[in-house]
């Protein structure tokens, strides 16, 4: 009985396959049958057959000359014997991913376009191994992650508490992997947070500070590349208007807070350290008999101790606490509290305003930049940028000679 032709058809081109039974004589004499498929089409006028062990390697075959024939590329099919080889080959290492040969092709030449020369293989691999490198996590659980390595680090409270306020925010806004995140989403997301370039910068330092944990304390980010966070860009940061206290508004707040306010007033006003080196303070830092106020290391902003002097103004505001022992303030809410008070008061309170005030007022007196931002712990470019003409000496007289009208009762409260 003849058996029918199998027909490989692509778009109205049909090649046939048939299917014959031979027989073959061993060595002992034997015969064994065996199929052969032959694949047949035509060349122009000239009928062509090729021979094949395998219908798969027919089937493929078939479909080869179909769509050669369909892209006018007939003469392609004009195979040597060693094209021939060449191509039972490669059918053959494709058959286990079951990809045709000319999509194998379309693909490898593609890829190759974006590897300018490089090999295929090795860019490959080395995707291959980042990907075993990482092991992709929600944000939330980073931010977790990297907030109690930081604390286990024994890093300052207040770092940790910005670090965590905003992390917090981030993570909330992100609720998918890290892997996922990308410096256009993160540059979106900075924007509708309504900040100037400065509290911008703060949240994208954060953010970068997690994405590089990420990166290399746990392996959830591909290692040796730069994050989605680093190509987040900075924001310009032309620094705004610097604004300060007059000394007949110190003068007025001072003399009718109660007694911690008005003792963070003093130290503020009259020492020019930050809000979270105050709140730091304790006693035993301040040193009377020699005049000035230890800023420790741990407590600096910029991790450097330094001495700032007690003004003689200042001593008179601290002289009736002499003995006292323990942390000057209990929370970071007691400099809050103080500068609602300014407010209740109708000062309209600018940013780090007693600092500010400090370093115009003390740089009108002296006219030393270098030692004053040794006081502050600050660099005179900064302060000649910013302060230089602020004040001139006779505010400065002014400030540094509020003074408690009149001795009075200290007020008991809770170190």
């Amino acid at each position: 009985m003849k058996t029918l032709p199998l027909l490989i058809r692509e778009r109205g081109v049909t090649v046939k396959i048939y299917e014959a039974t031979r027989r073959k004589k061993t060595k002992s004499g034997n015969s064994r049958r065996y199929k052969e498929f032959t694949v047949a089409y035509y060349l122009g006028n000239e009928r062509r057959r090729e021979t094949f062990a395998d219908l798969s390697e027919a089937k493929a075959r078939a479909r080869e000359i179909a769509i050669s024939i369909l892209q006018g590329r007939s003469q392609v099919l004009e195979l040597t014997n060693s094209d021939k080889d060449f191509y039972l080959h490669a059918l053959k290492l494709l058959k286990p991913v079951g990809v045709p040969l000319h999509i194998a092709v379309e693909e490898y030449v593609a890829a190759r376009s974006h590897l300018d020369g490089e090999s295929l293989l090795l860019a490959a691999k080395d995707y291959a191994h980042r990907r075993r490198c990482s092991v992709d996590k929600p944000v939330r659980e980073v931010v977790d992650d990297l907030l109690i390595a930081k604390a286990r680090d024994g890093l300052s409270k207040r770092y940790l508490e910005t670090l965590r306020h905003h992390l917090n925010r981030f993570a909330a806004a992100f609720k998918t992997n890290i892997g996922s995140v990308t410096a256009r989403l993160i540059e979106e997301w900075l924007a509708l947070q309504k900040l100037g370039p400065r509290g911008r910068n703060n949240i994208r330092t954060s953010i970068v500070t997690l994405f590089h944990f990420a990166r290399d304390s746990r392996g959830y980010l591909p290692k040796d590349q730069r994050t989605e966070a680093d190509y987040v860009p900075r924001a310009k940061d032309r620094g705004g208007k610097i604004g300060i206290l007059t000394p007949k508004q110190l003068a007025s707040l001072i003399n009718k807070a109660k007694a911690d306010i008005r003792l963070y007033f003093a130290l503020g006003a009259f020492t020019g350290m930050r809000s979270s080196e105050i709140l730091k303070l304790d006693w035993s830092d301040i040193n009377f008999e020699r005049g000035h106020i230890t800023v420790s290391a741990e407590k600096a902003k910029t991790a450097t101790r330094r001495l700032v002097p007690i003004q003689p103004n200042l001593a008179q505001w601290l002289t009736p606490y002499r003995g006292r022992t323990g942390h000057l303030f209990k929370t970071r809410r007691d400099a809050d509290r103080a500068i609602a008070f300014a407010k209740e008061q109708g000062i309209d309170w600018p940013d780090n305003a007693l600092r500010h005030s400090y370093a115009s007022y003390r740089l009108a007196a002296i006219s030393d930049t270098a030692r004053v931002a040794l006081e502050m712990g600050n660099s005179p470019q900064k302060l000649m940028t910013n302060y230089r003409e602020l004040a001139d000496e006779h505010d400065a007289k002014a400030w540094f000679a509020i003074s408690p009208k009149r001795p009075k009762k200290i007020v008991q409260f809770a170190a």
